[in-house]
Parts: C-alpha cells; structure tokens; sequence
C-alpha cells in the first residue's frame, strides 16, 4: 500500500466542525493509503502560548488568558465526545503548562528554551484531542510526540535537525506499529531530551522530515487556501494558484515571505524527490499546488511575487573595504556565530560597501557583533560607522522561466520605474530564477500589484510590431521572438532598406531574409502607413537600423499612433529642437518612445537615469567607457603591443567597425555622452561636446582602411610613450566621457587604482552616476555594452514596457 503524510495546519483544526472535516479527508485516504499524520497547534494557540510566557518574563501571570486557553480546549473535548483518559491527558498538560509558566515568572527569564518548552503544548495538546477523535470514527490512530525521534542542536527556537539519526529513530519507531500516527509539528529535542522548536510555522517542516524518513509517496500539506498563490491575496485581490512549481521555485517564495509554506520543508522532500501538494481544507477538490523536483516551463516567466516586510537594512562600508580581501567572509562569519540570518545581500561594485537585510529585533545583535569584529578598522576609520534603514521590505519575483528570458531584469525595473517606486537595494540570485529588491513598506503594495499586472494578467490585445532594419541586431532581435507567445507580441511587419513584408495575421519568422528577398513589394514609408491605416490596438516600430532618413520620420511615425523602440541613435543625437520636438509628439499622441539600447546596449543604463531624475534626485556627474570597441583596446594594449597592429587584428576579429576611424575618433562616445546628458535636460549639441580624436592627423585623407591603418602605424611611439607614462604611474589608460557642470568631453585619460574604471576587462562598458543621493559612492552600471545578442535584449526590454504601457 502506498504511504502518504498529510499535516494540517492550525488554521484546519481551530473548531470542532473543522477537525470533524480533517477526520473526513483522512478517512476517504486511509483505505488506499499508509498514512501519517502532522498537526499543528488549535488555530490561535501557538500565540496565544507565546503572550502567556512574555507576560510570564515581566514576571506576571495572565490568568484570564490561560484560563481561555483551558476553555477552548474543554469545548472542544465536550464537542467531539472526547473519552475520560484524553480529558485527563489534557488536564495534566494544563497543569504542566501553568507549573512552567509560574517558574518563568518566578525568575523572569523567559529565555528561547523556556519559550520552546511553553510552545509544545499545543501541540500536545492537539495531537491527543485528534488521535482520540479519529478513534472514535474507526481509524486506529494514537499520538506521537515527536520529542521522542526529532533529534536537534540547541538553537532553541530555530533548532537544526540532525537528518539521519532523526530518520533511523522514526523508522524504527514507527517499524511495528499498525496505528496511525497522529505527530506534533513544530517539535524536537536535544540530545538531552530539552524540547527545542525548528522554527515558527515548522510543522510543514516536521512533515517533509517525517515523510523523508517513511519514504513516503507524496506528502499533502493542507491549510486555508487554494495552494501556493501568485502574490499574497490580502494585497492582490485576483491572485491565483501555482499549479505546479519547483522546490527550488517554492523555496524561494518561501524565504521571502511566502506564508503558505515553510523555507526549510522543501529540504528533506527535495533530497528525496516526494512531491508536496499544497490544498486547501475547505475546498479537498480543489487541485491545489505541487511542488516537485522539476516541471515543463509553458513559456511563464515568473511563477509568483512574495514579500517580507518590516525588515531593516544595514549598510557596511568604508574605503578600507575597497580591494581587500576577506572583509565580506569576516562579515558574514560574525553573523553567523551569533545566529543571525541574512535575508537579502547587495554590494557595489568598487566593495567599497555591502548592504544586506535582517530581521530588525536582530538589529542591535548584529551591529554589536560587526562592531566587535571590526573594531579596529572602526576605530581608524577605515570603516564608517554602521548606517541602518528600516521600516522596508523585500519583494522576490521567482520563476524557473526567468532564466531562459532576456530583458528580465529590465522589465521587472522598468515597469517599477514606469510606477516611480524607489527601488533601495537589488540583488539577482545566482540561479537566475530570482529576482529580489527592497523598497519602502509604504510602497511594496504598489510594487507587488504593478508587477502581478505586468506577469499574470494578460492584456486584452497583444502588441503589433514591425521591425524594419534586419542587420546584425535585427537578426538576434528575430531569433529571440521566434520563442515569444504570438498572443503577446506579433510580428506583422518586416522590412530592409529595399524590401517590405506585410501580413495582418502576423508569421513566422524563419527564413526573413530570403522572404524579403522573394518580396515583390517595395520598401515605402508612405506606402506603409497607407497599407496599415485601419489597424486598431497597439502598434510598435522597431528600428534597427543605422539610417538617418529613417529616425528623422519618427514624428511621422508618432502622428499615426505608433510606439517607437530604437536601438538607432541618431535621432537622439540630431538638433536639439528636433530631440525636444519627439517628445512633444509623444505626450501628444499618448505613444511610448523607448530607447535604451541607444546607451550601453542592453545595460539599464537610460531607465536608471530616468528613475534617478523622476524621484527626485539630483545629477552631479555622468562618466563612462561607452565603447565596446575602444574599451577592449584599451584593456589589452600594453607597451609592447603596437597600437595599430592591435586595431588591425582587433579589426579582423570583428571588435571594430568596418572602418575602425569610426571608433577611434571619438563620435560614437560622443553621441552616447550627448544622449545621457539631454536627459538630464541639458540644452546640448554634438558640438558643444570636447572630442579628444584618437585618430593623426591626416587620416581622413586615405580612401583604403588598410592604408589608413599603414598610417596610424606611424603614430605608435606616441601611444607606447602614454602606455609607458601611465605604467610608470600604476595607472591604465581609458577612453572616457564625461559629463558635469554643464559640460561634456570625450578623452583618453589615466585612471589610478582607486578609480571604478580601472579594473575593467575586455569589453564591457562602465558608467558611473554621482548623484545627490550617491553623492560619496557613485551609482556604478557595469557590464556587456555592445554586441548584437545583448542589443537585441536591451530593444526587447523595451518593446514589452510597450507592451505594459496600455
């Protein structure tokens, strides 16, 4: 016969009628299956225990409170025709229970271990009152305290439990015994028998322990809602049910507040692969969640939002922090001697801090113990004094499917930035399934319904695209939609600078160039509109192209109700009044106009000013390697590298435009620079910007690149000399753009060490924002910033904020 555990929750038991209905669901089991049982405390008990012994530390006894206590239970004895010997069991355990708490209030220490000890009675408690129900109705079934067989380490309140010598005792307690057992959740005991508890909410906890143990089939965890939920319901009012998720997915919703089910059940289960179904005590037919170890991604990204609120925030740093190392491991490890969990982690680039979330009772614990720790880097203030935030939350948007969805990361902030919710800490788990953030307790139910909306509510249309320019990003653009839900986004259009297709049904995309090819329809603009006039719903452009014709029709493009994402920058870098003209044809018309892959790529570098500057902040400075191509040089060149055999082999691997002088002199730089600092509202022209040309003089005079790259060869003694000065100085020589005080220049520079741009590598680009808010630390954004994969990821995060914005 197969073996299943079920554990009900106090919320399932807290009446007469309820327990009668448990009896129920474990009677329609128990002819086909081997069962055990896990109960919790009445609903209610558990806190009602909790007042009783903090009242007993102030040295009191709150009589009326226990004398509740004992009534409730007598009710429920007479209510379900308890026999003699329970109601004489239940009568000890009170009188037990008043003798603990009078010794409590007798010395005034209601330490965790005396707080275990007054926990485990309602259990106790409970665990009799429905082994001698369930007899009554004809199911053989006595009590276990688990006391007897969950062996744990003394960290009373949240002990840890020793697996296998937990698992050799149930099994060889439960070995002959036809009875079903009726087990207290919650409880364990030291090796000197000293009840301990394995957590608040750990009876989910003892049943994966005990299911582990029996090898059970499946183990059913049955409390007051329809399973695992997409957000709290309290906050979102159409939140709806997981079906089917991960362990790892139900353990990350669990650590960050999911309250359906605790962090640490999935542990035993995970390891050996029993699925936890989740249902609901009042609705048994309901199908609820399972959790298993793992399931089919249906094309979701994520599975749910949860949130702990009331957390507080500690911000450690110090420029003794910067490059040396250990100094995380050191703080880690003072946590964790006095026991103290970390709920969220995030550092800034330059280690010049880190800043991680705890529970706020454990505030003062953990202060003390990194004061201790660091005593002497505080006292030389080479670490600032410890700076706490409070009254904040941590929100977590989980889902196996994120790992596989480029723009991830954008969406979630861009939708949030969209929303001007401040975000205060983030941190991506290594996973990559979790997304995690802190954010004010004012504002977390703003940003759980923003994103439950951008996640699992489908909008009443899907968005119309067309993509004209079918270049390099343009051909990665179309790889990544192949795998998105038509229902979403539909691709209706697809151009090159020649040809145009058109379907109103949308198609697919393979094969687009030689489609294109065979098209008989001649790429017009005017044509276009004309062909797409009576097409209602959202409707998106997508430029891709590099064509200054093209970006100078957008306000057209805006007349006729399209949304524009470009990953072109020309038309952000034309005129100002031509700039300025695009937005107030976009507020006009109602259209998004999103361009983010303008700077940095992919990297979320245009949001991130934009939510910067809409709550409020203020910018000092912007500075930035923003090319892909010279940072690369740059990283690579040494003394003994000629600088134009390096561009001409960097050339050849296709690190370079065709023509490399459309890298080296500066205007590429130059129009990013430009663009960052129109943002901020700077009236700016391309030629209000210093250029620092990488190229001699007399380069513009060659027709062929490789004599233009004979040319520059003559030039390389004047680089080695600057490589070498730098050397000589312990510095690195960076192509930068900077802008402050109204001013804009783009220059080679040598960087010292304790500068954020001297350690990077290959290509990847930098940007760093001094705010008024990030005023001593600039806001750093690091990362691949060109390349056509994650260009095409940057334009896809901003066609579904498209998407979003309705």
């Amino acid at each position: 016969m197969a073996k299943k555990l079920l554990k009900f929750g106090g919320s399932s038991i807290a009446t007469a009628t309820q327990i009668k209905h448990v009896s129920e669901i474990i009677k329609a089991q128990v002819t086909d299956h081997e069962l055990a049982i896990v109960v919790s405390a009445i609903g209610g008990v558990t806190d009602q225990l909790n007042d009783l012994a903090a009242k007993a530390g102030d040295g009191e006894l709150n009589d009326e409170l226990f004398a509740s206590l004992i009534d409730r239970h007598t009710k429920l004895l007479a209510d379900l025709n308890c026999c003699e010997d329970t109601r004489c069991c239940i009568h000890n355990l009170f009188s037990d229970l008043h003798s603990d708490l009078s010794q409590i209030a007798h010395s005034r220490a209601n330490t965790p271990k005396n707080l275990d000890k007054i926990l485990s009675y309602g259990e106790l408690a409970s665990t009799t009152i429905i082994a001698d129900y369930l007899n009554q109705n004809g199911i053989h079934a006595e009590s276990l305290d688990a006391r007897q067989v969950v062996l744990t380490d003394d960290h009373f309140g949240h002990a840890y439990v020793h697996y296998q010598r937990t698992y050799d005792r149930i099994r060889s307690f439960c070995k002959h015994r036809d009875a079903i057992q009726i087990i207290t959740g919650f409880l364990g005991a030291n090796e000197f028998g000293e009840t301990t508890t394995i957590g608040r909410s750990g009876s989910d906890y003892s049943a994966s322990i005990f299911g582990a143990a029996l090898n059970v089939e499946e183990i059913e965890i049955w409390t007051d809602v329809n399973g695992i939920l997409t957000a709290d319901p309290t906050i979102v009012n159409d939140a709806k049910t997981i079906s089917h998720l991960t362990y790892e997915e139900a353990m990350e919703l669990a650590h960050a507040g999911a309250k359906v089910i605790f962090p640490p059940t999935m542990i035993p289960a995970k390891y050996k692969k029993i699925p936890i179904r989740i249902k609901n005590t009042q609705d048994p037919s309901h199908v609820g969640s399972l959790v298993t170890h793992s399931r089919k991604i249906n094309g979701e990204k994520a599975v749910g939002i949860s949130s702990l609120s009331g957390i507080s925030l500690l911000r450690f740093q110090g420029a003794g922090m910067v490059g040396v190392h250990g100094v995380n491991s050191r703080i880690f490890s003072a946590l964790a001697k006095e026991k103290i969990s970390v709920l969220l982690v995030s550092q800034a680039f330059s280690e010049h801090a880190t800043c991680f979330a705890v529970d706020p009772k454990l505030v003062n614990k953990a202060i003390a113990a990194l004061e201790a720790e660091f005593a002497v880097e505080m006292k030389h203030h080479y670490i600032d004094p410890i700076r706490i935030e409070e009254n904040l939350s941590m929100v977590a948007v989980v889902g196996e499917g994120m790992r596989s969805t480029p723009g991830i990361s954008g969406q979630v902030f861009g939708r949030l930035g969209d929303e001007q919710i401040n975000i205060i800490a983030i941190a991506q788990g290594s996973s990559m399934r979790n997304i995690s953030f802190i954010v004010s307790d004012e504002e977390v139910d703003h940003a759980i319904r923003t994103l439950h909306n951008e996640f699992f509510n489908p909008v009443s249309c899907r968005l119309n695209l067309y993509l004209f320019g079918v270049g390099t990003v343009g051909q990665e653009l179309i790889s990544i939609l192949q795998d998105i839900d038509e229902d979403q986004i539909c691709v209706k259009g697809v151009a090159n600078s020649k040809k145009l297709i058109l379907n109103d049904n949308g198609f697919g995309l393979n094969r687009i160039n030689d489609r294109l090819h065979a098209s008989e329809v001649s790429f017009d603009l005017d044509a276009f509109f004309q062909s797409v006039s009576t097409e209602s719903g959202k409707k998106v452009i997508v430029d891709c192209t590099a064509s200054d014709s093209f970006s100078k029709q957008y306000g057209q493009m805006m007349d006729k109700g399209f949304s524009i994402v470009t990953a072109n920058k020309i038309a952000n870098t034309l005129d100002y009044q031509f700039y300025k003209s695009l937005r107030e044809t976009a507020a006009e018309r109602g259209v998004p106009f999103y361009y983010e892959a303008n700077v940095g790529a992919g990297l979320p570098v245009i949001s991130t000013l934009k939510n910067l500057l809409s709550s409020g902040d203020e910018i000092i400075s912007i500075e930035g390697i923003f090319s892909g191509t010279l940072s690369y040089l740059f990283n690579t060149l040494t003394s003994e590298i000629a600088f134009s055999k390096l561009v001409r082999d960097a050339k050849s691997q296709g690190f370079t435009e065709p023509d490399p002088r459309q890298d080296l002199n500066g205007m590429d730089v130059a129009r990013k620079l430009l663009i960052l600092a129109r943002e901020t509202g700077a009236e700016m022209e391309i030629s209000d910007i210093k250029i620092e040309s990488l190229l001699p003089e007399g380069s513009d005079a060659f027709d062929s690149v490789n004599d233009f790259l004979d040319h520059l060869s003559q030039f390389d003694g004047e680089m080695k000399a600057q490589v070498e000065a730098a050397d000589g100085c312990e510095e690195k020589l960076r192509y930068i753009g900077k802008y402050e005080n109204g001013e804009a220049s783009v220059s080679l520079q040598s960087v010292s060490s304790d500068h954020p741009f001297y350690e990077l590598q290959g290509s990847d680009n930098i940007i760093a924002f001094r705010t008024k808010r990030y005023s001593d630390q600039p806001l750093v954004i690091k990362g691949a910033g060109a390349g056509a994969a994650v260009t095409a990821a940057g334009v896809l995060g901003d066609i579904y904020q498209c998407l979003g914005n309705r």
